[in-house]
């Protein structure tokens, strides 16, 4: 299969060099317009890398090179970029006689270094903790599940059932002991099974790969391989999705996309691929791949069930036979999918500590087995820019992305954000690692914050003697004001056990005290005074910060870029900032888009993720699915707040669909204020008793 050429209007290095120009950032402009050019040489695209790279080098007083390169220009083929040199030789050669005060920078992504560098051992205490706490939190929450459905068995009234009263606990234990069996002997080959049946999984043979990625193969070929550790087999899948990750002990196996293969030069690939490597050598991903194979099964039910629920979605029209029985059957369909989904999530999020431990050993492996850590980083960005060119196609990061969300390299949805516009690294570094409540905000990151990431990979460039790609030193950080208010619900559920473990005292203190304190009997229920009163606590909390999270927008807030929202460093979610948008609305209608999980909108400077609450919440799409279907892939103007963290989104405030002539209001606040009576109502109503 002969490799496609590469297509430069979607190379983001091209993209993030003129940011870096424009912004400054010169010698990352550099790196960034060398790296093209060695990819496309005197192509009409590279000749448009070395137009800018002539004035980076200016910028950077590098007369002789900002000279040889000029005159270069001056023969090319094109008539405006000749005209254009020829302009501006004159202004060069003019310092032609002045000293050199920057060093020339080399090309900072070479061809993949033949032997790997070697580096200091690492514990990886940390990692194993993390993965028998996550062992043991699964295994214990799978055998309530599995007892409680035992129990429900053999209460009923049946004489053979009624032979295993007693025996519930040895069964839900004999039961979680085989489905980790099951998982952990067996993975291999059913992971096999589950992409072969939904992704059709076929083998890639290393002539082929040869044909995509020359340096992969050499690499795969400068390793050690034995029984202890076996080559792993590559295998594809048919998807236009950018992909990759591996699973398997003995029977190893690598797998990527089409779309990868046909996105990814020579030397991205083979640094992508040497990361897997690093995780299949190392044993990195022993217990994320079984697991993330149980994540399937819910996946597919909430993925076949909207599918098969869609058939029977309103509008009926006036065919009352066809309503009466098509809404108990879509109604069913989207409780179960939704159910379904919001478990999937559940249970991923309980993955999300560990995997993000995984993910700092497999970089820093995987960067030196690569030889170049600043490739990896161009990899990571192509991935990024194909990520954002299948959201603003599909309408959704899809069904691969999503499911395999944990063992894939970055972040999709992060990705499809990240990746359609230029952005200041630096800055995102920063927020990633330097916020005062970063730590608070990993809590909610599937992956390693990306700007920690592409730090470390820095420092390894310098550790390495390597010219870095990004500038994303740690930096100084004025003092948080307000980063108290982001996290009122957490201190008033701490509050509010405080509260409780104080009048528990006073309680049992009352109770011996005789029949004088007999009146505080029921303050020593102490779990019921902690859950009432921590819930108490998360609602006022919530009350506390409603204003500063929903601010009024003006009479037309302004527009703006997500690189510019992202510039600060100290930015939180509370801050709220009122935006305007024009776009195209990128969304999946149907059931699979039930929770508006996927609501994108791709406007001129890149894709928006947004979050839309009616009055009923965010089942909208479930209730009126044919509004989404009339505003898929129309023109809209949203204004509402953006709220900074891991996964940037806009809460909507209003729209407008100009090709309707319609306005939609959002109660994004009114929902907020429901939620945060609700959990006081539960607190009060677990106080009394009434529950």
């Amino acid at each position: 299969m002969a490799r496609q050429e590469p297509d430069f209007r979607v190379d983001p290095r091209f993209i993030a060099g003129v940011a870096a120009l424009n912004r400054g950032d010169y010698l990352l402009a550099i790196a960034a317009f060398e790296a093209v050019i060695a990819q496309y040489g005197v192509q009409r695209e590279g000749l448009k890398a070395h137009l800018h790279l002539v004035k980076a080098y200016a910028q950077t007083q590098q007369w002789p090179e900002a000279i040889a390169l000029c005159q270069f220009l001056t023969h090319a083929r094109h008539p405006r970029i000749q005209a254009w040199a020829r302009k501006y030789l004159p202004e060069l050669e003019a310092h032609r006689d002045e000293e050199s005060t920057s060093p020339n920078l080399q090309l900072t992504v070479p061809r993949l270094s033949s032997g790997h560098i070697q580096l200091r051992p690492v514990s990886r205490g940390y990692l194993w903790a993390s993965q028998g706490i996550t062992i043991a939190v699964l295994a214990g929450l799978v055998y309530v599940v599995i007892l409680g459905g035992v129990t429900y068995l053999t209460g009923l009234p049946n004489d053979t059932v009624a032979l295993l009263r007693g025996w519930e606990g040895a069964i839900a234990a004999a039961l979680v002991i085989f489905l980790g069996v099951l998982l952990f002997g067996f993975g291999s080959p059913l992971w096999s099974v589950v992409l072969s049946y939904g992704y059709g999984l076929r083998p890639v043979s290393l002539n082929e790969l040869r044909e995509y990625s020359p340096d992969a193969v050499a690499l795969m070929d400068t390793l050690p391989w034995s029984w202890w550790q076996p080559r792993p087999q590559l295998r594809c899948i048919i998807t236009t999705a950018p992909l990759i990750f591996s699973y398997g002990r003995w029977q190893r196996r690598i797998v990527v996309s089409e779309g990868l293969l046909r996105t990814a030069t020579s030397e991205e690939l083979a640094a992508l691929l040497a990361v897997e490597l690093a995780q299949l050598r190392q044993g990195l991903n022993t217990l994320m791949a079984p697991l993330v194979l149980a994540l399937q099964c819910p996946y597919a039910v909430y993925d076949r069930l909207s599918r098969w629920g869609d058939r029977w979605a309103p509008p009926y029209g006036k065919d009352w036979g066809r309503r009466w029985g098509a809404i108990p059957l879509y109604a069913c369909c989207a409780l179960i999918s939704q159910g379904s989904y919001l478990v999937f999530r559940g249970l991923e999020m309980l993955l999300f500590w560990t995997n993000q431990l995984r993910q700092y050993y497999s970089d820093r492996q995987g960067a030196a087995m690569a030889g170049n850590p600043n490739t990896l980083v161009l990899a990571w960005l192509r991935l990024m820019h194909a990520t954002a060119q299948t959201v603003s196609t599909q309408g959704s990061i899809g069904g691969a992305l999503e499911s395999l969300r944990l063992l894939l390299p970055l972040n999709p949805t992060q990705a499809a954000l990240w990746g359609d516009q230029p952005l200041d690294w630096g800055a995102i570094a920063r927020w990633d690692g330097d916020h005062p409540l970063r730590h608070w905000f990993r809590c909610t990151s599937s992956h390693r914050p990306l700007g920690l990431r592409l730090r470390a990979l820095m420092s390894y460039s310098r550790r390495w003697q390597l010219p870095c790609l990004l500038l994303v030193s740690p930096q100084p950080l004025p003092r948080l004001q307000r980063g108290w208010l982001q996290l009122t619900p957490l201190w008033g559920a701490i509050a509010g056990g405080l509260l409780a473990l104080l009048l528990s005292g006073i309680g049992h203190f009352a109770f011996r005290a005789g029949r004088v304190g007999a009146a505080l009997w029921w303050l020593t229920d102490w779990q019921t005074l902690g859950l009432g009163l921590g819930s108490i606590g998360v609602g006022l909390g919530l009350f506390l910060r409603i204003n500063a999270y929903y601010p009024p927008l003006g009479d037309r807030p302004e527009p703006a870029t997500l690189g510019q929202l992202l510039h600060r460093s100290l930015a939180l979610p509370l801050d709220s900032t009122p935006v305007r948008l024009e776009g195209r609305l990128c969304a999946v209608t149907g059931l699979r888009n039930g929770l508006g999980q996927h609501l994108w909108l791709q406007t001129a400077n890149g894709l928006w993720l947004l979050r839309c609450y009616k009055s009923w919440g965010a089942v909208w799409p479930i209730v009126q699915p044919q509004l989404l279907k009339q505003l898929q892939n129309r023109s809209i103007v949203v204004e509402g707040w953006f709220r900074r963290g891991t996964i940037p989104t806009v809460e909507v405030a209003t729209w407008q669909c100009p090709d309707l002539k319609q306005t939609q209001q959002w109660g994004a606040s009114y929902w907020a204020v429901g939620v945060a009576t609700l959990w006081v109502l539960y607190g009060l109503i677990t106080i009394l008793g009434w529950l």
